[in-house]
């Protein structure tokens, strides 16, 4: 047996170049559109309403930062048993009670389903909420007001892990 009797070789014509170069455009085509639809249904992309307005108050927002981190309190959150715990000491270690808080959880990469959490004193300096309902990653943003209306601003990203 010979090596043309063994293989059959099949001429390449310009039908099979067609259809090789429109599988391949077709194939990308799906790929750019699958890929579209995931980011536009998923997040808007938009980190400022308005980008005029969040540059104008750009500089407040450097001047509360100051003056939060001449206050010197450290802080920190975490989840716990169906609870999110909220500690705040000052630069002495010294546990800050009093504080007004306004949190809200919101989804990272979502603007749907934000929650407002209700804080309460718990111990000095210790400050406790019900967790988000739903597990997952969650973004918390806590806004405190001190006794001497002094303003404490922080963002903590968490994981709610479902209940068992």
């Amino acid at each position: 047996m010979t090596l043309t009797q063994m293989f059959t070789i099949k001429e390449f014509t310009g039908r099979h170049m067609l259809v090789t170069i429109v599988s391949f455009f077709a194939v990308v085509l799906a790929v750019n559109l699958t890929m579209t639809w995931f980011a536009l249904g998923s997040w808007s992309g938009l980190v400022a309403k308005n980008g005029y307005i969040a540059s104008i108050e750009f500089k407040d927002k450097q001047e509360d930062f100051a003056r939060q981190q001449a206050l010197g309190w450290k802080s920190r959150l975490r989840v716990e048993s169906g609870h999110v715990v909220f500690v705040v000491k000052d630069s002495s270690a010294k546990a800050i009670t009093g504080l007004s808080i306004i949190a809200t959880a919101k989804r990272p990469i979502t603007e749907k389903g934000d929650i407002t959490l209700s804080f309460t004193e718990q111990r000095p300096g210790e400050y406790m909420a019900a967790t988000p309902a739903k597990p997952g990653q969650w973004q918390i943003g806590i806004n405190a007001t001190g006794p001497s209306k002094e303003l404490f601003r922080k963002e903590y990203r968490v994981l709610v892990k479902p209940l068992n």
